[in-house]
């Protein structure tokens, strides 16, 4: 996940900030590739915050399944923003009512899994919140021993069979960022094969459009002569 904001109503022309006390992304990785991940994201409002809307920048391609907030669904609108999305949730100028907010967000994506020679991998981004956790499970029972992580200077990482958990160790403001990767063995994740029959059909088709135009070419010359 890229950056999570909150944006909040205007008040005396100054845009209020909510503290996000804490961030928990569960990652389940399918065999087929697929993320089934599900976000839960804790917030303090005060009443000099009247209104707020939250934002949620993903990757694309990525698809919704349920927006929940103190237990009960909440509205929620996904726009394509460039090469990811951004999720909007929450009724622009609904007040939320003082005092903690959670929201789960559950989606699944696609294509995020790195497939390289050796071993294969994803990358992650958390936070920010001053208090981030995560937990990332494979769709096998990986040998503790063959999987590896990294968090970077301000996480910690944990390994077991077939999961790997992270925290961080600091409060992270919301111009930060804590990425974090698990490698883990080839073939615990199939790697989509090439579609040669839909490679094919486009070849056939630009050389279809070949010999049209050669074709034409030839007819206007015949008709130039």
């Amino acid at each position: 996940m890229r950056k999570l904001a909150l944006c909040l109503g205007m008040m005396f022309s100054m845009q209020a900030q909510a503290r996000i006390v804490d961030f928990h992304s569960d990652i389940r990785i399918a065999r087929d590739g697929e993320l089934s991940v599900t976000e839960r994201i804790t917030l303090e409002v005060d009443d000099r915050q009247p209104h707020s809307v939250l934002r949620r920048e993903l990757r694309a391609p990525i698809e919704v399944a349920d927006v929940i907030r103190n237990g009960h669904p909440e509205p929620w609108l996904l726009e394509p923003d460039g090469d990811g999305a951004r999720l909007r949730i929450g009724k622009p100028g609904a007040a939320l009512e003082h005092g903690r907010h959670t929201y789960q967000i559950a989606y699944r994506s696609q294509r995020q899994v790195r497939f390289l020679d050796d071993h294969d991998e994803l990358h992650w981004r958390l936070g920010p919140a001053e208090r981030i956790t995560a937990e990332i499970v494979l769709p096998s029972t990986v040998p503790r021993r063959e999987i590896r992580t990294d968090a970077g200077k301000d996480a910690q990482s944990f390994v077991r069979d077939g999961r790997a958990a992270f925290r961080a160790m600091r409060a992270i403001a919301p111009h930060e960022e804590v990425m974090v990767v698990v490698r883990f063995p080839k073939n615990v994740v199939s790697q989509p094969r090439m579609d040669y029959r839909g490679l094919l059909a486009v070849l056939f088709l630009l050389a279809a459009s070949a010999g049209v135009l050669l074709r034409l070419q030839r007819l206007a010359r015949s008709a130039c002569s």
